[in-house]
């Protein structure tokens, strides 16, 4: 019996002690999902989960915040004068920093920089030919520049970006000099904070 007190008073001590000052802290963190649409190469349609005020492994101190990414990807390649469209997924995971006077919100200007891994497959008939391949790239450089309004619980955030791909070796068919390496990326997402 003992053992279970001294065990409940450490963890009692240590979620106290865990626990932020909401005297000296002028943020009011949260989450926001949201639905984002992303037009880029490869377009992207999903979902986003930010994370305010603190990354996935601790808090902040500061206006910032972690974004995770999980879309369904989609992308035409262009090779000697035919198209195939190809899908696939994207994952992205991030930091925001906010800037400027918010109070006590996570809203307004910021700037953010995304680690991204995509794939797409192409798998289509052409002239009774298979074309068949995969795409792959990974990037550690998507900055991003948006601004989120927040309406009640409601949030509007659009952005627009660059990212600079490394791709991986193409699959099948593909062949990565018919690719760019750096794409344009501008977009809106639309969500709820809780």
């Amino acid at each position: 019996m003992k053992k279970i007190f001294t065990i409940a008073a450490i963890i009692t001590a240590s979620i106290a002690f865990a626990q932020d000052d909401t005297s000296t802290t002028n943020f009011k963190a949260g989450n926001v999902l949201s639905a984002n649409l992303t037009a880029s190469s490869p377009g992207q349609i999903g979902l986003s989960y930010e994370r305010e005020g603190s990354s996935f492994f601790f808090k902040s101190q500061k206006k910032k915040s972690t974004v995770l990414n999980v879309s369904y990807g989609a992308m035409n390649y262009e090779v000697n004068n035919f198209d195939v469209d190809g899908t696939g997924f994207v994952i992205e995971y991030g930091t925001r920093n906010y800037y400027g006077k918010q109070g006590k919100e996570f809203k307004g200007f910021y700037t953010a920089n995304y680690l991204s891994y995509g794939s797409i497959d192409f798998n289509e008939t052409i002239l009774g030919t298979e074309f068949d391949g995969t795409y792959s790239y990974f990037s550690f450089f998507s900055p991003e520049i948006g601004y989120k309004f927040k309406f009640g619980n409601f949030v509007v955030d659009p952005f627009i970006g660059a990212q600079w791909k490394i791709e991986i070796a193409g699959k099948g068919d593909i062949d990565n000099k018919n690719t760019d390496e750096w794409a344009f990326r501008g977009g809106i997402k639309l969500g709820y904070n809780f």
